[in-house]
């Protein structure tokens, strides 16, 4: 790893602020590596490790205008990084849980009475219609995530967007469903 003073690095935070590119490339090379390992300790998935990294210098340049006063450069990008990586495993989780659920549900089918295995069925419609309830381009992230099972880096490449739209119109996905199905 390449050591920067660390006034160095405030200046070029500041630059970065500014809106200074060559400022910005010079913080993701010096710190891109770190992170990586980093996040790659706490995930054990490098796919999804370097989607983590990715979205925050994504973010980092998008709100550069907005970024607060940073001393301790590295120590804000990793809290950023575990922020943004909780974020991702809770989101990652609660789907699972769900999927979970509903294939042990969806399994023990032929043994349940025939008004749940009703009740199943109509649970699966509804999951149907509130998925095409979804925006198009919305759904479309949607189908390619959870049908397909493309990366969030993979359907950003695909669609020509940053990771962090793809990862926003995901969970944004989720969230309308949820409420579907809580008021329905």
């Amino acid at each position: 790893m390449h050591l920067m003073p660390k006034d160095c690095q405030h200046t070029h935070w500041d630059a970065i602020r500014t809106g200074n590119e060559d400022a910005f490339r010079q913080l993701f090379e010096l710190h891109w590596q770190d992170l990586f390992t980093y996040a790659c300790r706490i995930t054990r998935d490098p796919a999804t490790a370097q989607d983590a990294v990715q979205s925050v210098f994504i973010h980092l340049w998008e709100k550069h205008t907005t970024l607060p006063p940073v001393t301790a450069v590295l120590p804000y990008l990793r809290t950023a990084l575990k922020h943004r990586l909780l974020n991702a495993m809770r989101d990652e989780n609660l789907y699972q849980k769900h999927v979970d659920t509903f294939h042990q549900v969806a399994e023990n089918h032929h043994a349940t009475p025939a008004h749940e295995q009703l009740h199943l069925k109509e649970t699966e419609q509804q999951l149907l219609q509130s998925i095409n309830r979804l925006p198009e381009r919305m759904k479309e992230v949607f189908y390619m995530n959870r049908v397909e099972d493309l990366s969030v880096a993979e359907i950003a490449l695909r669609l020509g967007s940053s990771p962090q739209t793809i990862r926003n119109q995901l969970n944004t996905a989720l969230q309308r469903i949820k409420h579907i199905f809580i008021v329905e």
